[in-house]
């Protein structure tokens, strides 16, 4: 089954075997061990003392540690692919996470997902414009595209251009000349 949580994708078979690890604990621990991945990924912050104490009773600390990637990776996720939280839910359910246990989780992740959102903006690499100048076709043992490339924000600025190279095989230009025309479609929806 395709989940929008994984970017279209089957769900990882190491996250299906920690399903069953978070359904041990309790929807209160859900809810307070989201709110401290929630406070990792906004402030930068992350009390795994408190974490322990309040999960040692139910699991041990190995679990502890998978409960918190498993988490975080549905958190993360979540937002990356921004899904709202009544989206959400429905597939923490599909993925077998009780409802007690998915509201819990869904309820923290609604207030902080633009504080995510633009905290991973804010980590992201972000390059200068850079243009096509043009492609190449090269042949031998298999097709491959050599693609030049020509940076203009260095010529604005009075400094020399960038130039870079890429090699692709044919198929992966392919898929990236057709990914690069499903953005320009999209980028010329929202103007």
């Amino acid at each position: 089954m395709k989940f929008e949580i994984c970017g279209g994708l089957d769900a990882p078979d190491w996250l299906l075997a920690e399903i069953i690890t978070l359904g041990n604990l309790s929807p209160f621990q859900i809810k307070e061990l989201t709110m401290h991945i929630l406070q990792h990924i906004v402030k930068g912050s992350f009390d795994y003392g408190s974490v322990l104490k309040l999960m040692s009773d139910s699991l041990d600390s190995s679990d502890i540690k998978s409960c918190i990637s498993a988490l975080h990776f549905l958190v993360t996720n979540a937002a990356k692919f921004d899904l709202d939280e009544e989206t959400l839910s429905r597939e923490l359910q599909q993925l077998g996470i009780p409802k007690e246990h998915t509201d819990s989780l869904c309820r923290p992740y609604k207030d902080n997902r633009n504080m995510m959102q633009e905290r991973f903006l804010e980590q992201s690499i972000q390059l200068p414009a850079s243009s096509i100048d043009g492609w190449q076709t090269c042949t031998g043992k298999g097709k491959s595209v050599l693609a030049h490339f020509k940076n203009n924000e260095f010529m604005k600025r009075g400094q020399d251009s960038f130039n870079g190279l890429m090699y692709l095989s044919e198929d992966k230009f392919r898929i990236l000349l057709k990914e690069l025309k499903m953005a320009r479609l999209l980028m010329d929806g929202l103007v």
